[in-house]
């Protein structure tokens, strides 16, 4: 019998860390959501440019943190990050109160935050591994972790339709940088266990970027996962979060109002199918992870068919199964594959390569809207999405 999502919580300090990173991933979704629309209405198509520099501060923090962080204890790591993103949040509104939001000033918060998100990621992930060691117990809290994502795909778009009548966005800043410093507290009080100090040479700041892709050598199903989640990352940033925007803001009437409700949409599709997934490891890991670009690629082509908004709603829901099926999956491949004192590089690859494709995904959008039409755009992205996710069908491996 698998073992339920909410068991983890049992535990002290999974419970703990667990509450705090539900607030933080609330704030995240308010804070992606007030800086991509404010940005739109400003920039038009060029706002895109903004997530590609965030894109680009966590891949830097990726494949750079390590160099700074591997000598320090992972909860000094995680607290130093959280802090640093809320008082870099905190920064628009008060810049806002001050006379105006400089662009100097929004591409500095997108940075610093991109940074200290890449720096943060990777860390969290090998911490969860020392606290729930058991392989069914890791895997309830791997889908406990990656839920209060989902949840925040909720709860923040819906309380974004709830208020933003008569909130400005600049006001949902403050709010994001509340989350983060209530996560700082949260893993603050937690034990976590302090790993040995990385001791490198003269070329240790390069081992400290490429170590993590030398650990993934010889497993060619897990590049094979990083891969095709890059190339998601690419619809999903340029496809479902710029490109919906655009559709929302130009061609439908539903403005804001129906893009808060597709994303709660999607929202609840994550969630529920997260929670589903999570009571069992996957025996066949490959599978997930195909599956999982098969249904985002072609959820991706029909909501750019100018749905009437009921039926979008539901295709983002169904669409939305993508996400637990393929991150799981990359998540127990690489938990159970790669030597314990090696997780956290492994992670740090995962998360650039992943962030990689979303970077790609904010560079080219802004590019293909000058070309296409938002919705032929989106169907495009989404058609090579699904193609990727058919190539994998010719991976011949054993746990497929």
């Amino acid at each position: 019998m698998g073992i339920a999502i909410v068991q983890p919580l049992r535990y002290q300090s999974l419970r703990r860390i667990w509450t705090g990173q539900v607030l933080a991933a609330i704030g995240t979704e308010l804070y992606s959501v007030a800086l991509l629309w404010t940005a739109v209405g400003i920039l038009g198509p060029d706002a895109g440019y903004l997530a590609t520099l965030q894109a680009a501060g966590v891949l830097l923090g990726s494949l750079l943190g390590g160099a700074v962080t591997d000598g320090w204890r992972p909860k000094v790591t995680l607290v130093v990050a959280d802090v640093a993103r809320g008082a870099a949040v905190l920064a628009l509104p008060l810049g806002h109160a001050l006379g105006g939001v400089a662009p100097a000033l929004l591409v500095a918060v997108a940075l610093v935050v991109g940074v200290m998100t890449g720096c943060f990621e990777p860390t969290l992930q090998a911490t969860l591994v020392t606290l729930a060691p058991e392989r069914g117990l890791r895997h309830a809290a791997n889908g406990l972790f990656d839920a209060t994502r989902r949840l925040a795909r909720i709860a923040g778009p819906a309380l974004v339709f709830l208020v933003h009548h008569a909130v400005a966005a600049i006001y949902f800043f403050v709010v994001t940088a509340t989350t983060y410093t209530a996560s700082a507290a949260a893993i603050a009080g937690t034990a976590i266990a302090a790993r040995q100090p990385e001791r490198r040479g003269a070329g240790g700041a390069i081992d400290a970027v490429v170590i993590g892709f030398r650990v993934l050598r010889g497993r060619p199903l897990v590049i094979y996962a990083l891969c095709v989640s890059a190339i998601a990352n690419v619809a999903w940033a340029g496809g479902y979060l710029f490109g919906m925007a655009l559709v929302f803001h130009s061609e439908r009437s539903e403005s804001l109002t129906g893009y808060s409700l597709m994303a709660c949409a999607y929202g609840a599709g994550n969630l529920v199918s997260n929670v589903i997934l999570a009571r069992r490891a996957p025996a066949r890991p490959a599978r997930w992870i195909i599956t999982s670009k098969l249904v985002f690629g072609g959820g991706l082509i029909l909501l750019s068919r100018g749905l009437p908004l009921p039926w979008l709603l539901v295709v983002a829901a169904v669409t939305a199964v993508n996400g637990p099926l393929g991150d799981l999956a990359v998540l127990h491949l690489i938990q159970s594959s790669v030597p314990l004192p090696r997780l956290v590089h492994a992670f740090r690859a995962q998360t650039c390569i992943a962030w990689s494709g979303m970077l790609v995904g904010y560079l080219i959008a802004p590019q293909l809207v000058h070309w296409l039409s938002p919705s032929s755009m989106i169907a495009l992205l989404g058609a090579v999405t699904a193609a990727s996710g058919l190539a994998g069908l010719a991976l011949r491996s054993p746990r497929l």
